[in-house]
């Protein structure tokens, strides 16, 4: 991670953690402050000014969600707990990472592997009808443990993206479209690795398994620069830093 800059814009606090978040935009950071989690100053004209405080503050919310899968509800809470009262987000750091990851244990057991499904309003803050409606459109799929259902870590993973679409408007129905991608690559992508699949070689099938992983990060690239390139006229026609 770079060195911090005594003031930064929110590019430039994008651009400082972004390595580490690589899932993190100016819309969720906005979302954030829109949600009390960050309060950065305002210059007279209206830009966010973002101090080491800030930048601390965020990548401490930022790993409580992706490696605790904690809801905002419950980091507000933490955060409020570490902070007695007004402390900044500067002093939450010489508080140690170690206080505040004990935030959640029972929740962090699951993250190496599944997740229960009745833990998921406590783990994700998500009503199990909503992860009903998910499995209904195919995006996640339950399995059936000897405890119960539970879901993979991939799914918990999509049940955490779905979860923070839905608070931009972005419903399970709009969420069918990647699915719909989904099928369609990797129908284009058996047509590639199928033949070799099939043959008793192991090393050939080997060679086309590590050829599918090599099209699935191709894939993952081609989309978010296609994404990207869509979107920046956005903020060029609103006078705004193309963050990415």
């Amino acid at each position: 991670m770079g060195q911090v800059k005594e003031k930064m814009s929110i590019g430039e606090l994008l651009k400082l953690l972004q390595q580490e978040f690589p899932e993190l935009t100016i819309s969720k950071i906005r979302f954030l402050e829109s949600e009390g989690l960050l309060s950065p100053e305002r210059t007279p004209s209206g830009y966010r000014k973002f101090s080491q405080a800030d930048a601390q503050r965020l990548r401490f919310i930022l790993k409580l969600q992706k490696e605790k899968y904690l809801p905002l509800k419950v980091i507000r809470e933490k955060l409020n707990e570490l902070e007695s009262g007004r402390m900044r987000a500067g002093d939450l750091a010489a508080a140690g990472e170690s206080e505040a990851f004990r935030v959640g244990e029972e929740i962090s057991a699951y993250q190496e592997a599944t997740l229960p499904r009745e833990n998921l309003p406590q783990a994700l803050d998500i009503d199990l009808s909503f992860a009903d409606t998910l499995e209904e459109y195919g995006l996640i799929c339950s399995h059936q443990g000897e405890d119960g259902l539970y879901y993979e870590r991939e799914d918990v993973k999509i049940l955490r993206i779905a979860r923070e679409f839905s608070r931009y408007g972005l419903e399970p129905r709009h969420m069918r479209m990647y699915e719909n991608l989904t099928d369609r690559e990797v129908m284009a992508f058996e047509q590639i690795i199928m033949p070799s699949l099939k043959s008793k070689d192991p090393e050939a099938r080997k060679r086309a398994l590590d050829v599918l992983l090599q099209l699935v990060n191709l894939s993952r690239e081609l989309k978010d620069q296609l994404l990207k390139n869509r979107v920046k006229e956005y903020f060029r026609q609103n006078n705004q830093p193309v963050p990415f």
